[in-house]
């Protein structure tokens, strides 16, 4: 289509998406937009004071045009924005994804256990040459990872692995304290984090952090199976070979991972010709629907945990009475089972534990992992024992479910009725959070 055949609010839409044309950005703001509810997207406008399109019945999509072209006109009459915000579609992003509903659909497509995000990390050094060692169990430098390739030289690199939950101010400022002493300890030094992770602090502030650390900076899109080279760090100035042979002993005698000999192991794209060059990269993209029809803008994941799951129950902690519960639709429980186990549960403290760390029993055949929060016990029934990547899932769940529905979780302590809650929602929520 040609300038001059465009329609206003096109020529909009076109400005706005020139500044992320041919770069890439962190956060996609359609795969959001898609992921939320209509009435979400329309309460969205209303605390905002977006009109309503004349159109009926417009698409997701349609409606974050409308919603990007009134953002837009705010921003192109306003100086002090245009000060605040680099572009239309950063100011556009802004707003999104720190409104109070759609937030949480950045939490949920960007969530990833910290095992997980490891695991995706260990598994791309593998295919390019590195053996990846565990450090959890060694206290010097707080390291997540330690990565050593002996060919044709010894090269060492310290790993730090932030999901998108912990990136906040305060794990932010630790971090990077942590970051510059590991510089003695290796060559290199390595920053993973998500897009929610660069989101909560800023793009532009930790671009600068990391290149001013001479740190490697990647992000790992759970989403979109991907891993973005965002920076290529430098070799560390005040690297100490004698500090770094000291720490090379303390690692477990075998890596867990090593080099692939025979084909790749990672399940996340990686394109080297698309990274390390920061100015590549921008907060927000915004395509328009063609695009997104020609490409895949988002995987399809099977859930990770779906074979193995049977039941969630989602019970206020004073009374023992469930509020939620989800079972798998393939495989569902006997009820009369579930509600025994809620007869019995509290009899079944001493062995869980009243606290908020993760314990397992085993009643009538299924694995139960409990975990205890301020107001509310989550009950996890599964066929298998969980992986420590599904038990981090299960207590990120308690901890945003407490977060997100502290008034309705005190409503139901006051009046009992299940009704206070969205239950379509909250198993929306499970399904992503718990891989279910």
């Amino acid at each position: 289509m040609s300038s001059e055949k465009l329609t206003e609010a096109e020529e909009f839409l076109k400005i706005i998406r020139s500044d992320s044309e041919g770069k890439k950005g962190i956060i996609c703001l359609n795969c959001l937009i898609v992921r939320s509810r209509f009435k979400e997207i329309y309460g969205f406008m209303n605390r905002h004071n977006i009109p309503l399109p004349e159109e009926n019945k417009l698409s997701k999509l349609k409606l974050l045009d409308h919603i990007s072209i009134h953002f837009y006109k705010q921003y192109q009459k306003s100086p002090t924005l245009k000060k605040q915000f680099k572009s239309p579609i950063e100011y556009i992003g802004n707003f999104i994804i720190t409104d109070e509903k759609l937030s949480d659909y950045l939490t949920r497509f960007d969530f990833i256990s910290k095992q997980e995000l490891i695991d995706a990390f260990a598994d791309y050094c593998a295919d390019y040459g590195i053996s990846v060692f565990n450090t959890a169990d060694i206290k010097d430098f707080s390291l997540d990872l330690y990565l050593i390739k002996k060919k044709p030289f010894l090269k060492t690199e310290a790993v730090f692995v932030r999901t998108g939950a912990e990136m906040t101010e305060e794990n932010y400022k630790e971090t990077f304290y942590l970051i510059n002493e590991a510089s003695k300890v290796a060559i290199w030094t390595v920053f993973v984090t998500t897009p929610r992770g660069v989101c909560n602090i800023g793009y532009e502030r930790i671009k600068s952090d990391m290149i001013n650390l001479n740190v490697w900076m990647y992000v790992i899109d759970p989403i979109h199976q991907k891993i973005l080279g965002i920076i290529k760090g430098k070799k560390s100035k005040t690297h100490d070979s004698s500090i770094r042979d000291k720490y090379i002993k303390k690692l477990p005698h075998e890596p867990i991972r090593t080099p692939s000999q025979l084909a790749k192991i990672s399940e996340y794209h990686f394109k080297e010709s698309e990274s390390y060059n920061p100015k590549y990269f921008v907060m927000f993209e915004l395509f328009p629907k063609e695009e997104l029809i020609i490409e895949e803008h988002a995987v399809s994941v099977k859930p990770k945990y779906k074979d193995l799951f049977r039941t969630l129950l989602i019970i206020e902690k004073a009374s023992g009475l469930a509020m939620i519960s989800h079972s798998s639709e393939e495989i569902p429980m006997d009820k009369e089972l579930v509600s025994g186990f809620l007869s019995a549960m509290d009899s079944f403290v001493s062995e869980i534990g009243g606290t908020t760390s993760m314990n397992e029993i085993n009643y009538k055949g299924f694995y139960i992992h409990a975990v205890y929060g301020e107001y509310v016990k989550l009950a996890l029934f599964l066929s298998r024992p969980a992986s420590q990547s599904l038990k981090e899932r299960l207590a990120y769940f308690l901890y945003h479910f407490e977060e997100h529905y502290h008034d309705q979780i005190l409503n139901f302590k006051e009046i009992g009725n299940t009704a206070v809650f969205d239950k379509e929602r909250i198993i929306e929520l499970i399904k992503e959070i718990l891989s279910v």
